[in-house]
């Protein structure tokens, strides 16, 4: 069961994710308390926590405001994606058992379906936790500690790419891949799926960055890199 400042910490961020609360807006606590009907003291943890994430910025004497956006913080973001979360996939692979492969499949079937009625909140917490289905199979809770924060931030990103349907069908096939590899116990193949993956979501999300937001992301960019890594051709980890 989430404690009271766990709760504030995930509609903060889901408001953070979705734009209600847009780079660079304040985060009062006094307001967030009338807002959740919380008092303030679950509302300062939650905050720290969304800090502790870098997804707020905390200034002295200023209090707390939502992090700008950039596109090196996107690149930055999906470089530790990227080595974390295809270390999980391997081991996935090698270890899932039938109560992971089913937990993954109804979460799967639960985005595709969310994405098919327009429930865009639906199916972004669908798709969460069909991947965290996967990368819980790894075994490891220190990968699954280390993953989330990426996460999170990566979000805030990735939510303005959900709008394009035309991408919907390339990105459930990928997931399916994805899956069918851990399933199979392929792990070379699930690495080279969920990296294509994170690649294209790179992609998406740089197209969505306006460019008064950086000055490096340009209309047409053809090549984005994550940290030294170009996504043309992400080499297997």
């Amino acid at each position: 069961m989430e404690t009271a400042s766990e709760v504030a910490a995930r509609l903060i961020l889901d408001a953070i994710v979705d734009g209600r609360f847009p780079p660079g807006a304040p985060l009062r606590l006094q307001d967030l308390s009338q807002q959740l009907g919380m008092s303030m003291m679950p509302v300062r943890e939650a905050i720290r926590k969304l800090a502790a994430m870098d997804i707020v910025e905390l200034e002295p004497r200023r209090g707390a405001r939502v992090r700008e956006k950039s596109l090196e913080d996107l690149q930055d973001t999906y470089f530790s994606r990227l080595v974390l979360e295809t270390a999980a996939i391997r081991e996935a692979a090698r270890k899932m058992s039938p109560d992971d492969e089913k937990l993954a499949s109804a979460a799967l079937a639960e985005q595709e379906e969310a994405q098919a009625r327009g429930d865009l909140v639906a199916a972004r917490d669908a798709h969460e936790r069909f991947h965290f289905a996967l990368y819980e199979a790894s075994g490891s809770t220190w990968l699954m500690r280390s993953i989330l924060p990426g996460w999170r931030n990566s979000e805030r990103y990735r939510v303005a790419t959900l709008v394009a349907e035309q991408t919907a069908g390339d990105r459930a096939r990928e997931h399916r891949q994805i899956l069918e590899a851990v399933r199979t116990g392929d792990a070379e193949y699930a690495v080279q799926a969920l990296s294509e993956h994170l690649k294209h979501s790179v992609e998406l999300a740089v197209a969505s960055l306006p460019a008064s937001e950086d000055s490096a992301t340009v209309e047409g960019q053809q090549s984005v890199t994550i940290g030294q890594t170009s996504t043309k051709s992400l080499p297997n980890p």
